[in-house]
């Protein structure tokens, strides 16, 4: 009988997620299962923009209607991620700024600068000055508002996205 009570290993959210039940003898409990954590599905957005080319390419590879389309699908996804989520979700915030900066590209990436002269002479790349101060500022809201998800649900974020991320080394 000493050996039914001894320590065993420590019991993980996720392995508690999964227990659905507890029966005895006379009774028991049954639960449903309550799906995937909130940082599971943070984590499976984050690698969704991990295989976001608009999020890291160089500006000279950019095409317009790539770089159009490819947000609009981001803000689709945000939109997809916000209804999995519970709407007190610390990960709430920060996609719902994503796909406000998505919103605000497409608005933004036709503005004039009429200070600016771009004659395009001897590049082979497509865009105004508009659409790349348009593209650099997502680019910048998507670095920092992953940088909360991934510091906040201990989520690495690896590849080309790590490169849109704020350097905190001080360099």
């Amino acid at each position: 009988m000493a050996g039914w009570f001894r320590k065993t290993e420590k019991v993980t959210a996720e392995t508690a997620r999964r227990i659905t039940g507890i029966s005895i003898p006379f009774g028991g409990i049954t639960w449903a299962d309550p799906g995937p954590s909130d940082a599971q599905k943070v984590r499976e957005f984050i690698l969704f923009l991990e295989d976001r080319r608009v999020l890291y390419n160089a500006h000279d590879l950019e095409v317009v209607s790539q770089v159009e389309h490819s947000i609009h699908e981001i803000r689709e996804q945000c939109t997809k991620s916000l209804q999995a989520l519970p709407p007190k979700a610390f990960a709430v915030i920060p996609i719902r700024s994503i796909r406000e900066a998505g919103r605000r590209f497409h608005d933004d990436q036709k503005e004039e600068f009429r200070f600016f002269h771009f004659d395009g002479h001897g590049r082979s790349r497509e865009g105004s000055p508009g659409f790349f101060t348009a593209l650099g500022a997502f680019r910048a809201i998507v670095g920092l508002q992953v940088a909360q998800l991934a510091a906040h649900y201990d989520i690495d974020v690896e590849g080309d996205l790590a490169a849109v991320l704020p350097n905190l080394e001080g360099e």
